[in-house]
């Protein structure tokens, strides 16, 4: 009788917490879903018109859409490839018995903690700037043109920023599964006359999976949703070829003040992002329980 009663007063003080996070959830979304369904533009008449699914169809049917969906994937893909590859790279550097390897960890893992405004910043002015930058010093120095990169390579040259965000997390995580092996195991493949590629590709990378698993579904949720990067550099362009599913609905909402436009494509963003998150649950599932 007590243990029922102490479970009934624990769900009566957890109550207030979850109707408060309900109705922090629930009303913005309700809000978006009801102005998808309208002609709700902030400089139109005020009418507000129901419209259904047209503002879901315009949206779609964009040619701005369908090169920002591709954008995105592109940008995703892109970064989870470098952070992946270069954070086993410098996990396994870290996990080497070096001198002040504590303050190097450190200075490793610093880019993690800076804002994506100000990294953004740093990188369009200090190393990317075809004029002042570093990268076109070092080019002109070997006699090259500088690279102009967001007039040229935008994609490329935001994929580059971000990665180096990333990149931290990516090898502290990936650094923690390594530590997590047993090196017995290693000493003893060693003795057995195991080379270092093969100890790394039947021992290490296997023991790495799950981390890499975990690697990719966080930074996933993230790079769905990059925004400050896109609009301190390029503001999406040229034209179109840097521009996201993300910057794309700030330029419907907040530029164009269609509200309409910009709820629907918000909410088509949430579906997608699930779907990804779901088809990525799945492989985490699947990857644990091999």
């Amino acid at each position: 009788m007590a243990t029922n009663n102490s479970k009934t007063l624990a769900r009566m003080m957890v109550t207030p917490a979850v109707i408060l996070l309900l109705i922090w959830m629930l009303i913005p979304l309700g809000m978006t879903i009801y102005f998808s369904f309208l002609d709700y533009n902030l400089f139109g008449d005020g009418e507000n018109k129901f419209i259904g699914l047209l503002n879901y169809e315009f949206f779609l049917t964009d040619p701005a859409f369908v090169d920002s969906f591709f954008n995105t994937l592109i940008l995703m893909t892109g970064v989870l490839f470098i952070t992946l590859v270069g954070g086993t790279g410098l996990a396994i550097l870290l996990d080497q018995a070096i001198y002040g390897r504590n303050i190097v960890r450190i200075m490793v893992l610093a880019p993690f903690f800076v804002m994506p405004t100000v990294s953004a910043l740093v990188w369009k002015n200090m190393f990317m700037n075809p004029v002042n930058g570093i990268f076109a010093y070092i080019s002109t120095t070997f006699g090259f043109e500088p690279i102009d990169f967001f007039t040229h390579i935008p994609l490329t040259s935001i994929i580059i920023i971000v990665s180096w965000q990333w990149l931290p997390f990516a090898s502290l995580i990936l650094l923690t599964a390594i530590q997590s092996l047993d090196r017995e195991q290693l000493e003893a493949a060693e003795l057995d006359g195991a080379g270092k590629f093969c100890r790394f590709r039947f021992m290490v990378l296997p023991h790495l999976s799950r981390a890499m698993t975990a690697v990719v579904l966080i930074e996933t949720i993230f790079l769905l949703s990059i925004f400050a990067e896109i609009f301190v550099t390029t503001q999406g362009g040229p034209g179109n070829a840097s521009t996201n599913i993300t910057y794309l609905i700030y330029t419907q909402s907040l530029l164009e003040y269609d509200v309409g436009m910009g709820s629907a494509g918000g909410l088509i963003a949430v579906v997608l992002a699930n779907i990804v998150a779901v088809f990525l649950m799945r492989m985490i599932g699947k990857n644990i329980e091999g």
